[in-house]
């Protein structure tokens, strides 16, 4: 009896340490710019990107700076930190937002936006997306379409995408609004009008200049409650291009590589003043010695000169944000002369700039 009385305590000792580790994770993961965060997105994700996981929230009773009875998209984890959320422009009607199910463009529902009165909306939906990586690109899309009544004496609309590098947004539960003027941070793609049925996709890529950024829909319609705008399907995606920098319209040199060879690769090193995405650019060097020409409008195919290419090989870009860089380059040719750059691309305060070496060479062992 003893014994088992002894490894009963044992097991209600061990529950208790499990549950205060438990608290204290919970404790120690919270982070984010919305006192409700409770966990840590590892990749950018737009979340509920189709309006399709049957989460939907009143706005007015998480945020209460709204009129009753505007009905928004959640996000998947049930968190708040990516839940779809409403804007407006100071000045004009709030919104009303509500599911839509018999006209979508993927899926099963999509978001309608009408003003609650007046004669014209001016806004539309966001999110916050998180761990971005300052300088690459981005690209947002939804689709969208605009349906009004038919006695609406103005049935225009413009439809847009917009993504803020920044992050920037408005804070829901103090003020909604956006104040009479855009940011002149946030990228918007150009106007479009796509009437019912026909949705139109809608598009935007911007450079991050922060580790996160917020993803925007707009609409400029009038008629009030009389003009519905439904958005659905959106996506959001890393879409940087294969090299950091166009090789022929480098900036001034300041970066000051090492070369390690070992058999077959080669090992280039160097540091940046501040964290930075990194890539090298490389290139055989004719038989003769002479660095082959470079050529306006990245031209790809190879020239014959001594039976070399003449045009820049770039390296995958190393996405993850460091101050010390090293690339490996393999598949060299063996006692060839090689010419390289190496390459990376930061934040310097507010803006992304691109640090180089001068072009130097090497020999392959």
């Amino acid at each position: 009896m003893k014994t088992l009385w002894m490894r009963l305590g044992l097991v209600l000792l061990g529950g208790f340490l499990l549950l205060s580790l438990g608290r204290g994770m919970a404790a120690n993961a919270q982070q984010g710019d919305d006192p409700t965060t409770t966990t840590t997105l590892v990749m950018p994700v737009l979340q509920n990107s189709g309006f399709d996981n049957h989460r939907w929230y009143e706005f007015n009773d998480r945020y209460g700076t709204w009129l009753k009875g505007s009905w928004v998209p959640d996000d998947d984890d049930g968190q708040r930190l990516q839940d779809w959320r409403l804007w407006y422009m100071r000045g004009t009607p709030l919104l009303k937002a509500f599911p839509e199910s018999g006209v979508v463009h993927t899926g099963v529902e999509s978001v309608v936006l009408r003003s609650y009165d007046g004669n014209v909306q001016e806004g539309g939906l966001y999110q916050v997306i998180y761990n971005v990586t300052p300088c690459l690109q981005y690209q947002f899309q939804m689709h969208a379409l605009s349906r009004p009544d038919t006695n609406v004496s103005n049935p225009t609309a413009e439809l847009r995408v917009g993504l803020d590098p920044t992050g920037w947004h408005s804070d829901p539960a103090v003020d909604p609004a956006v104040p009479g003027y855009y940011p002149a941070s946030i990228v918007w793609s150009a106007p479009q009008d796509f009437k019912y049925p026909t949705f139109g996709l809608l598009q935007v890529t911007a450079e991050a200049l922060s580790d996160k950024v917020t993803v925007y829909t707009r609409a400029l319609a009038y008629g009030g409650v009389k003009h519905a705008v439904v958005w659905d399907t959106g996506e959001f995606q890393e879409v940087t291009p294969a090299m950091l920098h166009d090789p022929a319209a480098l900036p001034p040199a300041s970066l000051s590589p090492t070369v390690i060879t070992s058999t077959g690769s080669v090992q280039i090193s160097w540091a940046t003043p501040a964290s930075a995405v990194s890539q090298v650019y490389y290139r055989q060097v004719p038989a003769g010695g002479e660095t082959p020409p470079d050529y306006p409008h990245k031209v790809y195919l190879p020239l014959v000169m001594g039976g070399s290419p003449s045009t820049w090989i770039a390296s995958p870009i190393n996405k993850t944000p460091a101050i010390s860089h090293s690339i490996w380059l393999t598949g060299l040719s063996a006692e060839q002369t090689y010419e390289y750059i190496a390459v990376s691309r930061g934040l310097s305060g507010s803006a992304c700039v691109t640090w180089v070496s001068s072009p130097q060479r090497f020999t392959a062992p």
